[in-house]
């Protein structure tokens, strides 16, 4: 929904920016997703409407915040999911509840599967993307915002050990940038889960991973 909180008058510049963010908000909103703030930005920034640097990301958040109090982009469209609010959750009668868990239950996809599957991704920019993704797929997804810390990567190494112990077959699939950091957070993942999954069936296909490169 637009809604105007106060009067805004925007450069030529800016109209056309604002023009190019609509654009994309439109064609994510088609598909059914909506974007932060710095997936737009990236958006952006891959389609060569803007620099890639921190000087420009706060210059859209600016011109998009002015734009949004002005009624000229979606508050709906763009949101903040570092700063969610947590709250208890509620229903008028157990009827209510017991729908509710009705349209929650699940059976697990991949429990019979051979293979289990993992996918993590460096940016939470990119969460809001592949999240649905992953959840149509029944696929444990993580958005590790940069390099992780020892407590998360603790605990996959006790689910990927878990999986190894029912004999199944591991795929995690790591997204992150091609630039120098995101070439060592690959580098980091990699090591990290190798010292916390304590399994000689890990150890055994890693080392006949290795080999075959």
């Amino acid at each position: 929904m637009k809604e105007q909180f106060i009067e805004k008058r925007f450069t030529k510049t800016s109209q056309e920016l604002l023009d190019f963010a609509g654009s994309i908000l439109d064609e994510y909103e088609a598909q059914g997703y909506d974007l932060s703030l710095r997936q737009l930005y990236y958006q952006m920034v891959s389609k060569n409407i803007i620099p890639n640097s921190e000087r420009e990301y706060k210059r859209l958040g600016s011109l998009i915040n002015d734009a949004r109090l002005a009624g000229l982009v979606d508050w709906d469209l763009i949101k903040d999911r570092g700063r969610e609010m947590v709250q208890n959750s509620h229903w008028e009668n157990p009827k209510d509840i017991l729908e509710q868990c009705t349209r929650q239950f699940q059976i697990d996809k991949w429990a019979m599967q051979p293979n289990y599957v993992e996918v993590m991704v460096e940016k939470q920019a990119l969460e809001g993307v592949l999240e649905p993704v992953c959840s149509e797929l029944d696929i444990p997804f993580t958005a590790n915002k940069g390099y992780s810390s020892a407590s998360a990567f603790y605990e996959c190494g006790k689910r990927l050990q878990e999986r190894l112990n029912q004999d199944k077959e591991l795929f995690i699939i790591y997204l992150g940038d091609h630039d120098p950091s995101g070439i060592d957070m690959t580098r980091d993942v990699t090591e990290r889960l190798n010292l916390f999954v304590r399994s000689k069936n890990f150890a055994t296909a890693r080392k006949s991973s290795q080999a075959n490169r």
